[in-house]
């Protein structure tokens, strides 16, 4: 499930990137059954980051600092909804600057 997950994250990123929107309401739809199914997927891009985070493994660009930002998602962070509880079945993948 998590390969399929990060398929239709790239689809909807290179949708996004060249524009087309051919697709956004069957992207939509995918999107609303992953999450009946409890899976959940988040796109960190523009957060802020810092040491503290598990959910990322990140390549930083620059010294760490107060202003560290998530500039690019490679991999996007993927939760499975248990009970009451998200537990993280995919660290995000980022470039922090």
């Amino acid at each position: 499930m998590k390969e399929i997950l990060n398929q239709l994250y790239e689809i909807e990123q290179k949708s996004e990137k060249n524009n087309i929107t051919l697709f956004d309401r069957n992207l939509k739809r995918l999107f609303h059954e992953i999450e009946e199914q409890g899976f959940f997927i988040k796109n960190p891009l523009g957060e802020k980051f810092s040491e503290s985070r598990t959910d990322i493994d990140a390549t930083l660009m620059n010294e760490l600092n107060t202003k560290s930002k998530i500039t690019k998602v490679l991999k996007p962070i993927i939760y499975k909804k248990d009970g009451d509880q998200l537990i993280i079945i995919q660290k995000g993948v980022a470039i922090v600057e």
